[in-house]
């Protein structure tokens, strides 16, 4: 895929539509004046496209779009947005600018994601790759200094490094959900999650493990009741199937398990109670707000994953160091 170069706020590479680069016409210059989140413009519920998030990943509602190409430039603040559709799929290219902040976002059938922000004064760059499926991946570059960052939702991502993922795409995203932010929403999901730890009902991975490799019986009857047990235990599940190492499983088991997490992909907006549920039992988000949680707490989500089969979290007293890959 080729995305386009990164001079706008929020931008998808998309076939005839016009480069991240372009900006107002006639060499205008927007200013600093933006509306609040909660005036979603393009992308309220009656605009020209409408958001998502779903499973802690940001979708069109590819139901909701309207093809063709608009632009507005006032309050000092440009922004032109161009939606296509293939068979009812839709793709988009979104581009708002003003002289501190520039944002594009790019969106590839439906799902497929690519949001680019840049700070002209510092030069600090953010680009956020959301793929239709697999680890979303931040770069942040100040100078020639590059961290990377990875997360199997928005929501781990964002824990990387919140004021810096929020300085950059914050805006943004609530704007695309129409006044409500990842963190609201995190802060609430991890909220019952906590409260749901004593007494939570969940399979263990070892059993979840043994369903996904019962896919690859011989007997028919069994595979089918594999799957069906998968489905039965619902998203609880997802983070384990993410996480197995695609050469540990055969061709059958591969498409089951695609088959399986379409069918827990819900085609409504996440909750903080279904991201609750999605999250219990992920080890790597559990890990990311360790430092947040109380003794008590903390002790309750070691309980939880222990029984769960995952090893304990480990918090050190020092401040909990970045975790970055970064190219000198």
């Amino acid at each position: 895929m080729r995305w386009s170069l990164l001079v706008a706020v929020f931008g998808l590479s998309i076939a005839d539509v016009a480069s991240f680069a372009q900006g107002p016409p006639g060499g205008q210059r927007p200013g600093l004046t933006r509306s609040s989140p909660q005036d979603a413009g393009f992308f309220n519920s009656t605009g020209v496209v409408r958001f998502q998030l779903i499973q802690g990943r940001l979708a069109l509602d590819a139901p909701r779009h309207r093809k063709g190409s608009q632009n507005r430039d006032e309050h000092e603040v440009y922004e032109s947005i161009t939606v296509t559709a293939k068979r009812g799929i839709p793709s988009m290219h979104y581009v708002c600018q003003t002289p501190e902040h520039h944002l594009t976002l790019s969106v590839q059938k439906a799902e497929s994601l690519r949001i680019e922000s840049w700070f002209p004064k510092s030069s600090e760059r953010s680009v956020l790759d959301q793929p239709a499926s697999g680890m979303i991946k931040w770069t942040h570059s100040r100078g020639d200094l590059e961290d990377q960052y990875t997360g199997a939702t928005l929501l781990h991502v964002r824990h990387s490094e919140p004021e810096n993922f929020d300085l950059h795409f914050g805006f943004l995203i609530e704007r695309l959900l129409r006044g409500q932010s990842l963190k609201s929403l995190s802060d609430s999901a991890e909220g019952i999650m906590i409260e749901e730890l004593v007494g939570a009902n969940s399979p263990g991975r070892d059993s979840i493990l043994a369903c996904v490799d019962q896919l690859r019986s011989k007997r028919r009857s069994a595979r089918i009741a594999a799957e069906r047990q998968l489905l039965v235990w619902g998203t609880p599940i997802v983070p384990t199937i993410q996480r197995i190492p695609p050469d540990d499983l055969d061709a059958e088991q591969q498409d089951r398990l695609r088959r399986i997490l379409r069918r827990l992909r819900p085609g409504v907006d996440d909750t903080p109670a279904t991201l609750a549920k999605l999250l219990v039992n992920d080890h790597s988000y559990w890990t990311q707000i360790a430092n947040r949680l109380s003794g008590e707490q903390l002790r309750l989500a070691n309980d939880h994953l222990e029984q769960f089969g995952a090893d304990p979290i480990l918090v050190s007293a020092e401040p909990q160091e970045r975790i970055a890959a970064r190219n000198e």
